[in-house]
């Protein structure tokens, strides 16, 4: 799934050979599709030094940046408190760029994916009196299997279709999930009392336990699967079928299955980044539309398809909104803006993001 993989398959493919010129069209030469390639990554690092610093002159214009000990202590603490919520996004997203990857589906459910895990966490911390971290033992095997499921059910039927059918099919497959889970839980706000206390990091840094338990766990089952992906003949194997599927077959693989496996771990590692969210902040059933958007953010600005560009991407954003929440009145409410403006601009300033392929 990352690029130099992503690399070979091209080539194994043909995907990567200059396209023929149609009749009466100029070939355009191979330099200068490259070097077309090499300003749009330097457009896209000019962009995001100017989204990083954007904040900054904000802060500076209402008055909120200090030249301080203080203030430099507390500008310290949240831009570490967004490397930890980072870890997070990056998990949950990573399950979004797997299935596109491998089946080129968009999974606009993939954020009630994350509701329904913190939903799973609540009820088994108040109702069966389950520790929210050991309750993964139970809910991550269980909605595995759901996700094999879904697959079986639903999204069989669109792939190979163009992207917009499994867009639109995943889109009404999350207004379900959110009007199911209206009716079971209301719209109240749900809370996980769950290790509230500080974590004293440097003489400047503080961050509560709940976000360092999280940010620990995430990093596990992150690292956990790119080394599954990487070392296993099944991780291979789903690394093969998102190269090529049609030539994966022929080699003998069951595309079928990876495509069922694919899906069971897709919803498997949103559900776990739904547990570690429910430990951090309130949830309804609407709030899985905000983790909907900040997986496409991630996705798009790392890279669709590319593992370890999703978990670079989660970083950038946590860490962006972060600056955005501190630096700008009223900025908590600012932070989803912040995602929105990454996703439009880096769609179009390099569709392919940070580590994606070219398009051939």
């Amino acid at each position: 799934m990352d690029q130099p993989v992503e690399a070979v398959g091209r080539e194994a493919s043909g995907a990567s050979r200059p396209r023929r010129a149609a009749a009466g069209e100029r070939p355009v030469p191979s330099g200068w599709r490259e070097r077309g390639e090499v300003r749009s990554l330097y457009l896209l690092a000019a962009f995001l030094v100017c989204a990083y610093a954007f904040p900054f002159l904000i802060g500076i214009w209402y008055g909120n940046v200090r030249a301080d000990a203080a203030w430099f202590g507390y500008l310290s603490t949240v831009v570490f408190s967004g490397f930890l919520q980072g870890g997070v996004y990056a998990m949950f997203a990573v399950g979004l760029t797997m299935i596109f990857g491998v089946m080129r589906i968009i999974n606009a459910a993939h954020g009630e994916m994350v509701m329904m895990g913190a939903y799973l966490t609540w009820v088994s911390f108040f109702f069966l009196g389950v520790d929210p971290l050991l309750s993964l033992i139970f809910t991550v095997p269980i909605t595995f299997l759901f996700g094999m499921l879904l697959q079986r059910v639903l999204l069989n039927a669109v792939v190979g279709q163009p992207e917009l059918t499994g867009l639109l099919v995943t889109f009404g497959l999350g207004l379900t999930m959110i009007y199911v889970a209206e009716l079971i839980f209301t719209t109240d706000f749900r809370t996980i009392p769950y290790a509230p206390r500080t974590v004293q990091i440097t003489d400047t840094i503080a961050v509560g336990q709940n976000k360092l338990i999280s940010f620990v766990m995430a990093l596990i089952i992150s690292v956990s699967v790119y080394i599954f992906l990487r070392v296993s003949r099944l991780g291979k194997a789903i690394r093969a079928t998102a190269l090529n599927a049609e030539v994966a077959m022929v080699c003998g693989i069951n595309v079928g299955r990876i495509y069922l496996i694919t899906t069971g771990i897709a919803v498997a590692l949103a559900v776990a980044g739904g547990a570690l969210v429910s430990i951090q902040f309130g949830f309804n059933p609407e709030t899985g539309i905000i983790y909907t958007l900040q997986a496409f953010a991630i996705v798009v600005l790392g890279g669709r398809g590319n593992y370890v560009g999703a978990f670079i991407g989660g970083f950038m954003l946590a860490i962006l909104e972060s600056l955005v929440s501190l630096m700008i009145p009223n900025g908590t409410a600012m932070v989803e803006l912040a995602a929105y403006g990454l996703l439009i601009f880096v769609l179009l300033i390099r569709p392919s993001g940070l580590m994606g392929a070219k398009e051939a």
